[in-house]
């Protein structure tokens, strides 16, 4: 099935051919009229295809390929997002679905990476997916778990919110640097891998995780804070801060579920608290391509717990706005840590706490690689161009 569809205008008219007149000196006199035999098939003029009018801009095509569906927009409109929602009605057994936007060739000059930017020793640049205008790779490689790690951009963002639960409130703008965070949360294969090593270098042995007999492609879980850590330190990564792991959920603007602010998008059934293989579900993908943030595991941050964080956040604001904070400095609640992910929902700006030390079946975890902060006024004028 090809679909074209387009805005701004209507089709073209189509002109009935006229009939022709034969002999117009005739004489007036007119033969008897005869009712045609249904037997005889009157043909038809052929009808022109009709031609789609409107504004370029909003032209796309629908592709079915055995109903997975593909937009492919045309190269007028190449400027576009590269994904789309589309909710199709909810009636029993129809489902809604996200797009891919497969976007035309000829697009505008890709940025370029920046010569004195250089990643962290066991650390590549994926450079097929491109770099951001600061010449920071999208995505990068840990050549240590074979994990992909997407790029989270310096700037604010929204934190919390105004009408969810206390220890969600109130929300504030806050100001971090720039990171780079797993694509998905480590998965058993993974783990099992370091923990083999771990025995292999006959140092302190973590623990199995909780799941350990499911499919390798499962996230691990029921893994301990101090192992979760561990394994991130043993890779080059820290656990990210509940501030990272929100912004590189919500984006910038402070969605409610990483891919906006509408109901969940699913190809297939999915629960709260379900658990699946690591991307299983592409329509949870977060703006900068986070997979699995609002589904799956629970996942440990590096955060003390405290019920009144935010609250402590705002009192370190500058003109209204809390830079890198990082949560509590010390304990709140003995042994008790953030935990970001929901087993009851999607939103994404929810947190919890759990015990360091007995972690739940659900919870694991994914990394973080910090970025060196930006310098001081004084420091940025003698330093070169573009040194990050």
């Amino acid at each position: 099935m090809l679909l074209a569809v387009g805005c701004g205008g209507g089709g073209a008219v189509m002109e009935q051919p006229k009939q022709s007149q034969k002999n117009r000196s005739a004489p007036k006199m007119q033969a008897p009229k005869l009712k045609p035999s249904k037997s005889v098939a009157k043909k038809k003029p052929k009808a022109k295809p009709q031609e789609v009018v409107g504004d370029s801009e909003d032209m796309f095509e629908i592709v079915d390929y055995i109903h997975n569906f593909e937009i492919k927009k045309t190269a007028a409109a190449g400027q576009g997002t590269e994904q789309v929602a589309v909710v199709l009605p909810e009636k029993p057994g129809i489902n809604s679905t996200t797009f891919t936007v497969v976007k035309d060739d000829t697009q505008t000059e890709q940025a370029k990476p920046d010569p004195s930017f250089k990643l962290p020793e066991g650390f590549s640049a994926v450079k097929e997916a491109g770099y951001s205008s600061q010449g920071f790779p999208n995505r990068i490689r840990c050549e240590r778990d074979y994990s992909e790690m997407v790029l989270v951009p310096a700037g604010i963002s929204v934190q919390g919110t105004k009408n969810g639960e206390k220890n969600t409130r109130p929300d504030f703008t806050i100001y971090q640097n720039a990171f780079y965070i797993d694509v998905h949360e480590v998965t058993l294969e993974q783990y099992r891998r370091w923990r083999s090593e771990m025995i292999a270098a006959k140092g302190k042995i973590p623990e199995p995780a909780g799941n350990d007999s499911q499919p390798a492609n499962f996230p691990a879980m029921g893994v301990s804070y101090t192992d979760a850590l561990n394994y991130a330190r043993t890779m080059g990564k820290q656990l990210p801060h509940e501030a990272q792991w929100e912004k590189a959920a919500r984006g910038e603007s402070g969605f409610q579920y990483p891919w906006g602010n509408g109901r969940a998008l699913w190809q297939k059934t999915r629960h709260p608290g379900q658990i699946d293989p690591v991307g299983t579900f592409p329509g949870d993908q977060s703006p900068y391509g986070a997979l699995d943030m609002a589904g799956n595991a629970r996942e440990w941050c590096d955060d003390w717990y405290s019920d009144n964080a935010y609250q402590a956040a705002l009192s370190l604001s500058d003109a209204g706005v809390v830079r890198d904070w990082t949560g509590p400095k010390r304990p709140v609640v003995p042994s008790m840590r953030v935990v970001r992910g929901n087993q009851k929902s999607w939103e994404v700006w929810k947190r919890s706490a759990e015990n360091m030390r007995t972690p739940p079946a659900d919870v694991g975890f994914r990394g973080v690689l910090n970025l060196a902060s930006p310098p001081s006024d004084d420091a940025e004028k003698s330093k070169p161009a573009g040194t990050f």
